[in-house]
């Protein structure tokens, strides 16, 4: 097979060439190296646990230095740029690592002061300037030791009206935040599970399927640089939503007080890109002891013709590299990305210099290797065990996603339906391994319950639906789903009962008085649908069915 876009192996620059010994200074060769790819995050208040902003910031550190560069650990880099090339890469070339090397070795010399640059002019708050609107969540009280939290911070976002998001900046303000993911709830669901423990937020990896993701990547990871979206991906942000921050939290030895801020930029212009994230994974890992190369793949045909203008990979301590590539009709490779030695710790999103086109019938390729023995370092078991996919660090996953653009709005209903198997058997699946942990998960139960509804299987679904009921009677999602099943099946007066029943729980459940306000139409109660359509809207202000079924009922009043 032919191969577009690079091959394996080499660096960055060409080979070093040693200068004249004792030449080489730290005013004249190795600050500029330093100030401009390392002091960005090693200063106060930034991810990095130590300083270099100074001569002798750097010569305590410079063994250290050495190592780490030379192993390409630092600056924090994972993919291949032999492979692919994406926005921003954080890379020495061999002429700096080179440089670095030889100063260490000859005695690490201070050289002329008048030669020192000056440090670059950092913005000590926010990199991308001053935020449209600053969001801080109430601060979670983090314990000085035990194992990695996952912790949901949830707060709403104060504007009056729809606005146009062109680049999101999160601080983490503390050490402890190893990661972040940011998600966006218009249903209230997530602000219902807020301090329900006593402490802000709420734990767990398992967020309500509410709180959605935007058409970007809103993430953060340690040396991630905050970028604008390019101005055809802007998205909206409605009235009424709850931001969930959702922080993977590591322990530092102290009690910490966990309290990130997010920035907001907005644009008055709506994004004019159809965009989409399209996921490769394997939710079925089985990854046994001692195992040294255990292989995760996925794959997916394209429906239509697409761009791809970003990806994220992820997965945990046990993997070890991760090659994704696109396979075109005509038998070219094109690779989208490789990572040869995977680090927990520094994982990322990237983005494309400029789109990668690929036409419909490409075949999309995911595959991940895992080592699984002692003799990987990273292993969190000693002595290894079993690993399968799952939500804590010690268990693994296998996710590779894919910004994409597409033509029109058909192409896009076209890609989702292709996706929709997948995406519903990939939800029964983490709903199964769920109740593996824990037979009394009723949210997981209630994932698996939608997803067999939506599958066509509702006898099966209203057996998962129910058993989340009878475990926690206050699963407003369970009642609406299970209204939504006797809705299907007329059982009307069942349906609104479920419904209500939603609704006692979480009042602003804007799709509960949507299919209500459908019920009591459907009885012929209008003034009663009317109502709900009317809270519905107040909940949802562009839902079309709503508005529709209020201005039917509004016009047959008129005529009678």
């Amino acid at each position: 097979m032919a191969v577009a876009g690079g091959k394996a192996g080499g660096a960055p620059g060409n080979e070093y060439a040693p200068r004249p010994k004792g030449t080489v200074t730290f005013s004249k060769d190795i600050a500029p190296i330093v100030f401009n790819n390392c002091s960005g995050c090693h200063r106060p208040g930034e991810s990095a646990p130590f300083n270099l902003l100074n001569y002798e910031d750097v010569r305590k550190r410079a063994k250290q230095i050495v190592e780490v560069t030379q192993r390409r650990y630092m600056p924090p880099w994972l993919p291949d740029p032999a492979m692919v090339h994406f926005v921003g890469e954080r890379r020495l070339s061999n002429d700096q690592l080179g440089l670095i090397k030889q100063w260490v070795e000859e005695g690490a010399v201070a050289g002329d002061p008048g030669k020192l640059p000056s440090l670059p002019k950092w913005n000590d708050r926010w990199r991308l300037g001053e935020p449209d609107l600053v969001m801080k969540p109430a601060a979670f009280s983090l314990t000085a030791e035990g194992r990695d939290v996952y912790r949901n911070l949830v707060v709403a976002i104060p504007i009056p009206a729809r606005r146009y998001v062109r680049g999101i900046e999160f601080r983490a303000n503390s050490r402890a935040v190893h990661h972040a993911f940011l998600r966006f709830d218009k249903t209230g669901q997530s602000r219902a599970l807020d301090g329900q423990d006593g402490q802000p937020g709420f734990y767990g990896l398992h967020t309500p399927k509410s709180a959605d993701s935007p058409i970007t990547f809103a993430s953060w990871q340690p040396g991630k640089t905050p970028r604008f979206y390019s101005p055809d991906l802007a998205w909206p942000i409605e009235t009424n939503t709850d931001l969930v921050l959702q922080l993977h939290l590591q322990h530092i030895g102290k009690v910490e007080s966990v309290a990130p801020e997010v920035g907001f930029y907005f644009t008055d212009k709506p994004g004019t890109a159809i965009a989409s994230k399209l996921p490769l994974d394997s939710y079925t890992l089985e990854i046994p002891a001692g195992a040294t190369n255990y292989v995760a793949t996925d794959s997916f045909v394209l429906p239509v013709d697409l761009e791809v203008r970003g990806i994220l990979p992820h997965a945990h301590y046990l993997c070890r590299s991760m090659r994704g590539y696109a396979d075109l009709p005509d038998g070219t490779r094109r690779w989208l990305m490789a990572i040869r030695d995977w680090d927990f710790n520094w994982q990322g999103d990237y983005q494309f210099g400029e789109p990668i086109r690929l036409p419909r019938g490409t075949k999309l390729v995911m595959e991940y290797s895992y080592d699984n023995s002692a003799n990987n370092p990273r292993n969190p078991n000693n002595p290894p065990q079993l690993v399968r996919y799952g939500m804590s660090s010690s268990d693994e996953m296998a996710e590779l996603w894919l910004q994409v653009v597409m033509k029109s709005r058909e192409d896009q209903d076209a890609l989702s339906r292709a996706l929709e198997p997948r995406l519903l058997r990939d939800q029964i699946l983490m709903g199964e391994m769920l109740l593996r942990k824990n037979p009394r998960d009723a949210r997981a139960h209630t994932d698996i319950g939608v997803a067999l509804m939506l599958s066509g299987r509702g006898a099966e679904a209203f057996e998962q639906l129910r058993a989340a009921i009878e475990i926690d009677p206050n699963n407003d999602e369970a009642h609406y789903y299970n209204g939504l099943l006797y809705r299907l099946n007329k059982k009307l007066d069942l349906a609104r009962k479920e419904f209500e029943a939603a609704l006692r729980i979480n009042p602003k459940h804007a799709r509960a008085h949507g299919n209500l306000g459908m019920v009591l139409a459907e009885q012929g109660n209008l003034t009663a649908a009317a109502e709900q359509f009317e809270l519905m809207l107040q909940l949802s202000p562009d839902d079309e069915i709503a508005r529709e079924m209020l201005t039917r009922i509004r016009q047959a009043s008129k005529g009678q």
